[in-house]
């Protein structure tokens, strides 16, 4: 169903994105939302020197974020970005399926609509940096914890993931084509909040 999601969204053919060229207060151009809440979740911001942002603000809410890319990137990709947390969800613990919440997480999928592979980069609450995992209900997506606890909040942090040795990791074989990347924010499990947001989100070759 993630995949689906993610997949569904409007084709770009960037492989960039830094939200300059976005509206503030509305989504960023070609990326989709799905998932239910009561509330906007994404939307862009600006700092007060002008750098503009995707905000990401979840009220007991489980809503994604998601762009296909026109073509499958077929090359050995880097993917990288920044992040900035300010509020984590209370108690959340994504190798659990009650607490499976996330102050950030950075999709990759790979393969094919109807059987992806995804990685799953992730600002945890509370699992130790450098932890991966699979999904609690899929074998088919496995979490990998690049960030975790309050203690650089409301700072940008940067990361970069070689995307084939993450894969080969993860699943054990070659990678598949990379074909979508995602965002997400939420704190349904947990029913708290959380808060979040994304910059500078690049692919590049090795």
């Amino acid at each position: 169903m993630l995949a689906q999601i993610l997949l569904s969204a409007i084709l770009t053919s960037g492989g960039a994105w830094n939200f300059d060229g976005d509206p503030v207060g509305q989504l960023p151009k070609g990326w989709e939302t799905r998932g239910n809440s009561r509330l906007p979740v994404y939307q862009v911001r600006a700092d007060p020197d002008g750098n503009h942002y995707l905000s990401a603000k979840s009220q007991g809410s489980d809503v994604q974020l998601g762009i296909q890319l026109e073509a499958p990137f077929e090359d050995s990709p880097v993917l990288s970005w920044r992040w900035r947390a300010s509020e984590l969800p209370r108690g959340g613990d994504e190798r659990n399926s009650k607490t499976l919440d996330s102050a950030a997480s950075v999709y990759a999928v790979f393969g094919s609509r109807l059987f992806p592979r995804i990685l799953k980069y992730v600002w945890s609450t509370s699992v130790p940096v450098g932890s991966s995992f699979k999904h609690p209900n899929s074998g088919r997506m496995v979490l990998i914890v690049v960030n975790t606890g309050a203690g650089s909040l409301g700072r940008w942090q940067q990361v970069t993931r070689d995307l084939a040795a993450d894969y080969r990791t993860a699943f054990g074989s070659a990678r598949p084509n990379l074909i979508a990347i995602g965002v997400k924010t939420d704190s349904d499990s947990t029913n708290t909040s959380a808060q979040a947001d994304y910059d500078d989100i690049q692919l590049t070759g090795r």
